[in-house]
């Protein structure tokens, strides 16, 4: 019996090395009821081996690493002469590019099954302005910069920094894992900043400091029209960490930052939340799992939500194990629900032939004048 899902990982994208890191944790650690296959994306070529589950691999050219490619309409590739068939490609690349329904949307187009988000909520996700914009719950104050404003209404830019006053954080609108986060503490750092973010993204969203903070994140996967809430767990610190404060030098842990799990937080708080995370779950139209990260600002007792992980990092497995769900049952819940939803999807009508080509009657050059 066919049980392969096939893991879609790598691409084009900053977050590349962080996508490897989840698709072998995945492959290496998941014990369930499908079969997990690896198959990597570097630089437009897909790649396909027992060898990719050594993290040694990626250190190296690929040079004896098969590849492979696709066909419409099959659920299925070659590797040296030998059939592999999947049920399934599973997208758990990270970043622009991937995350934001690009990756997805390769496999949608050959008509061969992918669960993925769907992808306006992929698109929404991704995009920090458009997440404050659409979420429905409370945001930190914000203004936006573009290769536009920058060049023709610095002006303006520097005002709005002003209403906010400094210091001000700095983010890529379309990036994860903390790329390019900055931080500014006057106007000369403020331009200097959006000029070198400009150069990673097309938008940079800039908002208010927040003094004193902590970072609270809670998880939630939709099963069987259920959404169920994972643990929360709270960051602890008041420093805004770029990526390489998260990954590069810090050695604790992947993302090395002191954790609280579960957090230690009042009951109101906890509430409130969860009520956000569900809110902003539904209203974006999410699917499978998603983890939201909030700023909980304690001078002033006010949440916000930060922002969305469409394709969390190890899948936030941990935090739903900490409310009693293994990992085993949890990817199992995920990849049984993105199936049926496929099934569900392949009776929807995706074409609309009336053969207008085939009409005598039918004037081209009539119906553009």
């Amino acid at each position: 019996m066919n049980n392969n899902i096939l893991l879609i990982y790598g691409g084009n994208s900053v977050e590349h090395e962080i996508s490897i890191i989840t698709a072998v944790q995945l492959k290496k650690n998941y014990k369930g009821k499908y079969n997990l296959l690896l198959c990597y994306l570097k630089d437009g070529e897909f790649y396909f081996s027992s060898k990719l589950c050594n993290l040694d691999t990626y250190k190296k050219p690929l040079k004896n690493i098969p590849k492979i490619s696709f066909k419409a309409n099959k659920n299925y590739f070659y590797v040296k002469g030998r059939k592999i068939s999947f049920l399934s490609t599973w997208v758990v690349a990270h970043g622009a590019n991937c995350e934001d329904g690009t990756l997805s949307s390769y496999f949608k187009t050959l008509h061969i099954d992918t669960i993925s988000q769907p992808l306006d909520t992929a698109c929404i996700g991704q995009n920090k302005i458009l997440t404050k914009k659409l979420c429905s719950v409370p945001i930190i104050d914000y203004f936006e910069a573009n290769d536009y404003l920058f060049s023709y209404e610095l002006k303006h830019l520097i005002d709005s920094a002003h209403k906010l006053s400094y210091p001000l954080v700095l983010k890529p609108s379309n990036l994860g894992s903390s790329i390019g986060v900055k931080t500014a503490q006057n106007t000369e750092e403020l331009i200097v900043s959006i000029e070198e973010l400009l150069h990673l993204t097309r938008e940079v969203i800039i908002e208010k400091h927040i003094n004193k903070f902590v970072e609270l994140n809670v998880a939630i996967i939709s099963y069987k029209n259920e959404l169920i809430v994972s643990e929360i767990e709270k960051v602890s610190s008041s420093k805004i960490l770029s990526y390489d404060d998260k990954y590069v030098n810090n050695s604790k842990s992947l993302d090395g930052q002191k954790k609280e799990l579960p957090a230690k937080i009042d009951e109101k708080l906890r509430q409130q939340l969860i009520d956000y995370a569900m809110s902003a779950y539904t209203n974006l139209k999410c699917k499978y799992i998603v983890r939201f990260d909030f700023i909980y600002d304690e001078q002033n007792d006010i949440l916000y939500l930060n922002e969305i992980n469409n394709i969390p990092g190890s899948l936030a497995l941990y935090l739903f194990e900490k409310i009693g769900i293994e990992k085993n049952k949890i990817i199992d819940m995920y990849l049984d629900q993105g199936l049926e939803d496929l099934s569900n999807e392949k009776t929807i009508i995706t074409s609309y032939e009336q053969n207008i080509l085939k009409d005598n009657n039918f004037n081209f050059f009539k119906t553009i004048k």
